[in-house]
Order: C-alpha cells, then sequence, then structure tokens
C-alpha cells in the first residue's frame, strides 16, 4: 500500500468492527455491469498528476458543498435526505440535485477501490465542464477522516457526511458498500447506477454518455 493510501485508511476507528469488513468486501471488486477491466486507457498515473497540478483556486473550492434550490423528491429520484457538508457550505438535500446531470459518488475513507477511482472522476469532471455536475457522500467514517481522504485521495467534487452511513443506507437501498456511483438526470430521476469500482475513463465515459446523454 502506498504511504498516499496509507495515509488515507489510517485512524479508522475500531468501532467500525464488522460493517467495514463487510463493506470492503464490496470495496475491492469492480461490477460487472460496465466494466472495461481489460482497458488499459485509464489515465491512473497522468491524471493524478493533472489533477495534482490544478490551480490553487480549484483546489480551495473542491470541497464547497453548493446551496441548491429546494426540489419536491420524485418517486424515481433520489430521497429527500439532508446531510451536513463533508467540507465547507450548508448542507445538501439529495432531492435537491436538479437542473444538471448528476454523478453522486458514495466512498469512504476506508475504502482503496474509491481512492484508486477519483483520478477518473477528477478527469472526467474537467472535461464535462458545466455539462455534469459531480458530487459526493462520504459513508461510515468520521468526519476528521473524510476530510483527510479527501486530500490523500484528491477527491475532486464536494461532499456531504454521514458518519454511520444507516441514513444513506436506508435512502439508497440497496447500497452493498461503497464505492457505488448514482446517475441522476437534470429533472432528477436516477437513471443507472454502477456499484464497485469504475476502472478506467472509457467505461465512465461509457455510463455518462448511457444514462445522462453527455458525451464526455
Amino acid at each position: 500500500m502506498s504511504e498516499r493510501r496509507a495515509r488515507g485508511v489510517r485512524g479508522v476507528p475500531a468501532v467500525l468492527g464488522l460493517a467495514a469488513l463487510l463493506a470492503l468486501g464490496a470495496c475491492t471488486s469492480s461490477s460487472g455491469s460496465d466494466s472495461d477491466a481489460d482497458d488499459t486507457s485509464a489515465p491512473r498515473t497522468t491524471t493524478k498528476t493533472a489533477t495534482e497540478s490544478t490551480s490553487n483556486d480549484a483546489a480551495a473550492t473542491s470541497d464547497q458543498c453548493p446551496r441548491l434550490a429546494h426540489a419536491e423528491p420524485r418517486k424515481e429520484g433520489l430521497p429527500d435526505l439532508e446531510l451536513p457538508c463533508l467540507g465547507k457550505g450548508p448542507a445538501v438535500r439529495l432531492s435537491d440535485l436538479r437542473g444538471v446531470p448528476t454523478v453522486l459518488n458514495v466512498w469512504a475513507a476506508w475504502c482503496p477501490n474509491c481512492d484508486r477511482e477519483m483520478p477518473l472522476f477528477a478527469d472526467a469532471e474537467q472535461r464535462a465542464g458545466d455539462e455534469v455536475r459531480f458530487f459526493g457522500i462520504h459513508y461510515k467514517a468520521t468526519r476528521a477522516q473524510g476530510l483527510q481522504s479527501e486530500d490523500d485521495f484528491g477527491v475532486p467534487f464536494p461532499s456531504v457526511h454521514d458518519e454511520d452511513g444507516d441514513l444513506t443506507t436506508k435512502a439508497l437501498r440497496p447500497l452493498l458498500g461503497p464505492p457505488q456511483t448514482f446517475f441522476v438526470t437534470a429533472d432528477g430521476r436516477v437513471a443507472g447506477r454502477e456499484a464497485g469500482e469504475i476502472t478506467s475513463s472509457r467505461q465512465l465515459d461509457r455510463l455518462v454518455k448511457r444514462y445522462l446523454g453527455v458525451d464526455l
């Protein structure tokens, strides 16, 4: 395990216990629904370098939760669940993530697969510009651990925070454990979800095109 990844998982309390270990089972395998296991085009190294060279201004605002207009929840949409911002800014109600197609990623401080995904999301977010919003839910760890891993992993988008994970698990059922990614249309409909690690830019681009209709 690299020094960076070791910092990201360091200090996870024993109280996570069996729940965290079970979730790690989901965290160590990618889903097969749109997998690119043999795709070597994932910009694991080059994208991380580009991410690390992002301007200080962009880095300073990556953890700023947006202030969103209230929207009535829809049956096939995200739940009416409000969670506090992990970084700076107001609490966010998931059902208010409207107006622009959204990629919602559930990640955890103790999840190495989540760490590996982040360069892909950083690259996709940069290419998407204003066409797609990227947002996160930090899951089943303390806020301090989330903030440390947000820095260690290079999380490029703002996140809300659910320390015990129960609210998120109930609201986004079935949630087998992170990473898990939801694709939400501009009108608030959850068009698809990907359980497990997204392993390449090609896979992520296909998912965004399939569910959100956006070419990255």
